[in-house]
């Protein structure tokens, strides 16, 4: 074979070549087509957001933050970005978005844990357990008031900052104590070494600080707590002592 019939003969065999390269990138393009159409059929429009683990804060708050609506394709959702839209709300310590096909988003909020709060002039000073100031809110909110601590300085999103350290850390330790024991105190007062709890405006439990921290990791204080709201007791002191003694007086 000469060297003209041969050179030809490549050149055929590099456009068939090229004729099958373009073939396949277009049967590509259409098989991408095609699965973007069928994805973004009705079937696949959200019909459904579900919201798990809030407490403090509403599923309505929830679900304006992360900006998604039903009627919009599952696929056109982005977890990512929803997620961080939600963690603006400092209340906010994780939180996860789940696509549940064909038609279901399911949010999974984790708060933070041992809120407390302390008034600021006429305000009320929010924190988290780490002492990140969460809100400064105008009334008060449903976390444990701490009395006899003066706040020098809070900005929303920064770390307290109190006079009364040691009183604020040993709150801080009862509030997150409490919340672990499955307790609820409306308002802590330290005095020294002393602590008075409420559980009610009425029902109060008094004791040292060593002893009250004892009575709430062992579970002994719920006991006593339990049984008192079983019988539809919310006025009276629980006085503590050591070895989680618990003794109620009317």
């Amino acid at each position: 074979m000469s060297r003209e019939n041969r050179s030809e003969k490549s050149t055929r065999k590099k456009k068939r070549r090229k004729k099958r390269y373009l073939l396949r990138f277009f049967v590509f393009i259409l098989i991408c087509v095609g699965i973007y159409f069928i994805l973004h059929i009705d079937y696949f429009d959200v019909k459904g957001i579900a919201v798990a683990g809030n407490e403090e804060i509403s599923d309505d708050e929830i679900l304006k933050l992360s900006e998604l609506e039903p009627g919009e394709n599952i696929f056109d959702v982005h977890p990512w970005f929803a997620e961080r839209r939600i963690k603006k709300n400092l209340y906010v310590e994780d939180v996860e978005v789940n696509r549940k096909l064909p038609d279901q988003i399911v949010i999974v909020v984790e708060e933070r844990t041992g809120k407390a709060q302390f008034l600021m002039g006429k305000k009320y000073v929010v924190t988290d357990n780490d002492g990140m100031v969460l809100e400064i809110a105008p009334e008060e909110r449903k976390a444990t008031v701490v009395e006899n601590v003066e706040v020098n300085e809070a900005k929303v999103g920064k770390t307290i900052k109190v006079k009364e350290e040691k009183i604020y850390d040993k709150a801080m330790k009862i509030t997150q104590a409490a919340q672990e024991g499955d307790l609820y105190f409306k308002r802590i007062n330290i005095r020294g070494n002393r602590v008075e709890a409420y559980i009610y405006d009425g029902l109060v439990c008094k004791g040292k600080y060593d002893n009250l921290m004892e009575a709430i990791e062992s579970g002994a204080l719920k006991s006593v707590v339990f049984d008192l709201y079983q019988n539809g007791t919310e006025s009276g002191v629980i006085n503590i002592g050591s070895n989680n003694y618990c003794s109620f007086t009317p």
